[in-house]
């Protein structure tokens, strides 16, 4: 009896993309333009975790904008 062996090989690329982690925007609440930086950086100037950045975000005690592309940034002087 004749055999046939398939082999199947497949390849997996992820691309990573890193959030610009600070940029100078228009705060609102501020109204001026200030320092803004991800939830992840705004946790490490405040020597918090992420999550407690989102908690505060959502209980109105940080300044906060949303890019188009749904990046979030938090106001440095909303840390404070």
């Amino acid at each position: 009896m004749k055999r046939t062996e398939t082999t199947i090989e497949t390849y997996q690329v992820q691309i990573v993309r890193r959030r610009k982690p600070e940029t100078e925007a228009w705060c609102s609440a501020c109204a001026a333009a200030v320092r803004m930086v991800t939830p992840e950086a705004a946790a490490a100037l405040s020597a918090v975790t992420p999550r407690t950045i989102y908690r505060r975000i959502e209980a109105g005690q940080l300044h906060f904008i949303e890019t188009p592309d749904g990046t979030l940034f938090i106001c440095t002087n909303s840390l404070i």
